[in-house]
């Protein structure tokens, strides 16, 4: 069910630090196992990312289920809506996920372009990715 862009950073970010992946299986109408999806759910799990509808098979996946899952072991939810956000409304504050991620492209903006959105306390919590573009309040010696 997953899109590349769901699927390739995560590979990637195992290959240098060790991160381990887990992948929940399809159920029989070929859409997310939520039961198989909480069974990989642990107090070890950090994040569960996922895509919000599959572009090959149309699944629209139970995000209220999964962050209730997550949640229930501290986990942060992270939504790839690339495929959603195009065709129908997306209420990030009714999914309650911490993070939606989507790429310009899909919504007829320029290759290469995207966004990142995430609750204040999530972001506030993370170091930056890279510095500049006035995000520098003060600087001292």
């Amino acid at each position: 069910m997953e899109h590349h862009s769901n699927l390739v950073p995560w590979q990637l970010l195992a290959a240098r630090r060790g991160v381990v992946l887990k992948f929940a299986q399809l159920n029989a109408s070929q859409c997310l196992d939520l039961r198989h999806l909480e069974s990989l759910i642990s107090p070890r799990t950090k994040l569960v990312a996922l895509a919000h509808v599959s572009n090959v098979l149309g699944c629209v996946a139970p995000v209220a289920e999964v962050v209730t899952a997550a949640n229930a072991v501290g986990a942060a939810v992270l939504l790839d809506a690339c495929q959603s956000l195009p065709h129908m409304p997306v209420d990030v504050q009714a999914l309650g996920v911490d993070f939606i991620v989507a790429s310009g492209h899909k919504m007829c903006g320029p290759t290469g372009i995207g966004f990142l959105w995430g609750k204040h306390a999530m972001l506030e919590a993370m170091p930056p990715w890279q510095g500049g573009g006035e995000m520098i309040e003060d600087v001292w010696l």
